[in-house]
């Protein structure tokens, strides 16, 4: 009998888990590129629908009790940003409205804060269960990654957004990179906090995806520099010491190790980060990529002026080639902020950050040092914060903000139970 009991157990447990495998890879819209375009709409449509209809039942339920969730009132800004953007690049391009606000359906990925911060909030499953199905979700979808960079020709998909090219990285997956950050923070929390030495492979295999794949010269230096805010804010200076060098130490092994078997990897990070200095410098620069953000970044600004308060607007690739209409290599993305101005001017782009300002107001109200889940949490969200002033992520990728921010709200008012609208 306790076999059964086990094995039912073991069986619903990876029901939710998938089930919420399924929730997590729609918000960070990882369905939302594979190259299966019925796919794609189906599942985004079905996903989408659901988020709208909570956030719909919230409504109505806060009209019945007169009372209205601060979540739901958050929300509320972002639900404008795709049609107002539509209206302009209907206005500033001509194209027609539909496509603008369809272009923008990752957008909606916001409301998944909602749909965490209730889905905790009103008991609809415990914190622990949450964490485990978030981490357990997090853990598999890092594989699925690294299955396909490993294993899978990024060139069989250039004819899709699936795949990218970058003038210095050749192709590359659109993966939302960012949730690979988040669990690398939740297994260094789980080390420092907890003392659990267990998560050290975990936080291994991000660190290879990290340095090997995506080689990202400011997410680096954002995440170091978040790591050391960390340190400062929590380590004495003997730790903060200590740290640092039994850190040096173990990079210098690694790199040592990799340079003996892959030489090439380190060739390649060099040249990265030299061509980085050379253009801190001023120095004349011959990386092709260098070149193509300088390009970027006068047609961000040239389109910023002449439309600062609303921007542009956001164009689809399904008309007329979208961005790339401006330029044959042109993505507002890869110049961040400028990016955000350009696309969505001064009033669209504040909405953006709306989340960020309530999770720094929030973080000074949570007293919870030694819970790994909320720990990496605010950082992850000072991490986004540092990494979107040169990558402007949230036009692919929003739905990774929503869900820490969901998490951020829910340790906030959980003791309240979310009534609190101030």
């Amino acid at each position: 009998m306790k076999i059964n009991v086990s094995a039912d157990s073991i069986i619903k447990n990876s029901f939710y888990q998938f089930l919420w495998f399924t929730f997590f890879a729609s918000a960070f819209f990882i369905f939302g590129r594979v190259p299966n375009r019925l796919f794609v709409d189906i599942t985004s449509v079905a996903f989408i629908f659901i988020l709208l209809f909570q956030y719909g039942l919230e409504i109505v339920k806060s009209i019945q009790r007169k009372k209205i969730k601060g979540i739901t009132i958050i929300m509320m800004p972002f639900i404008l940003i795709p049609i107002i953007s539509a209206i302009q690049s209907n206005k500033v391009f001509g194209q027609p409205l539909a496509y603008g606000i369809l272009a923008q359906r990752q957008l909606t990925m916001i409301l998944c804060a909602h749909f965490i911060a209730c889905a905790l909030g009103d008991g609809w499953l415990t914190k622990e269960k949450f964490e485990k199905y978030f981490i357990g979700s997090l853990h598999i979808l890092l594989v699925v990654f690294l299955f396909f960079y490993l294993f899978v020709n990024p060139v069989h998909f250039i004819n899709s957004e699936f795949v990218t090219l970058s003038p210095n990285k050749g192709y590359r997956y659109e993966f939302p990179d960012s949730c690979v950050y988040g669990l690398f923070l939740y297994g260094l929390f789980k080390i420092w906090i907890l003392k659990e030495k267990s998560w050290l492979f975990s936080v291994l295999l991000c660190s290879f995806y990290i340095l090997n794949f995506l080689m990202d010269r400011t997410q680096l230096i954002a995440i170091v520099g978040t790591i050391c805010v960390y340190w400062a804010l929590n380590f004495s200076l003997p730790r903060i010491i200590r740290t640092f060098i039994v850190g040096g130490i173990g990079a210098i092994l690694f790199l040592g190790v990799v340079g003996l078997i892959a030489p090439e990897f380190i060739e390649k990070n060099i040249k990265l980060y030299v061509t980085a200095g050379e253009t801190l410098s001023g120095e004349k620069v011959s990386e092709s990529s260098t070149h193509v953000r300088f390009m970027e970044s006068k047609i961000a600004l040239a389109g910023f002026l002449k439309h600062p308060i609303l921007g542009v607007g956001f164009l689809s690739n399904k008309w007329n080639d979208g961005f790339r209409s401006l330029n044959k290599h042109f993505y507002p993305i890869d110049v961040g902020l400028l990016g955000n101005l350009f696309v969505y001017g001064i009033f669209g782009t504040l909405i953006f950050y709306i989340p960020f300002y309530y999770s720094w107001r929030y973080s000074f109200k949570i007293n919870k040092k030694d819970d790994a889940l909320i720990v990496s949490t605010i950082y992850v969200m000072l991490f986004q914060f540092a990494d979107y002033f040169t990558c402007a992520s949230n036009q692919k990728f929003y739905g990774v903000i929503a869900v820490y921010f969901g998490i951020i709200y829910y340790y906030r008012y959980r003791k309240e139970n979310l009534i609190d609208s101030k």
